[in-house]
């Protein structure tokens, strides 16, 4: 009885593990956005790209993510239009990235973002 037991908890350990996992592998994976293009410039402002960056950046539980993120420029509302972006990290580490227009519809544009790279 007693092994029946343990075999039940490890089941059931086990697939809270596997479910944990490709709940965060989903969560790291997704590194889309999608914003209002500001109507007078046909675009998204710097700083909203960079506000959304810096939320993917962040884990919901731990803060490991960016002291804050800058954007060079804003993102024109034009399928392939790209900026680059710097990430800045407590420990004094910048991490750049490039973020990409890759739909726009009506008032509203979805980018995406690489991975943080040096």
């Amino acid at each position: 009885m007693r092994y029946v037991r343990a075999a039940g908890l490890l089941l059931a350990g086990s697939a809270l593990l596997a479910g944990s996992f490709a709940a965060g592998e989903r969560w790291l994976g997704e590194r889309d956005a999608t914003s209002e293009v500001h109507g007078v410039t046909d675009a998204v402002p710097r700083d909203e790209v960079a506000r959304s960056i810096s939320g993917h950046l962040s884990l919901p539980v731990i803060l490991k993510g960016p002291r804050s993120v800058d954007c060079a420029q804003d993102l024109q509302a034009v399928e392939g239009a790209r900026t680059h972006c710097t990430a800045h990290y407590l420990r004094g580490t910048d991490r750049g990235m490039t973020v990409r227009v890759v739909r726009v519809r009506g008032g509203e544009i979805t980018y995406v973002h690489d991975a943080p790279h040096r």
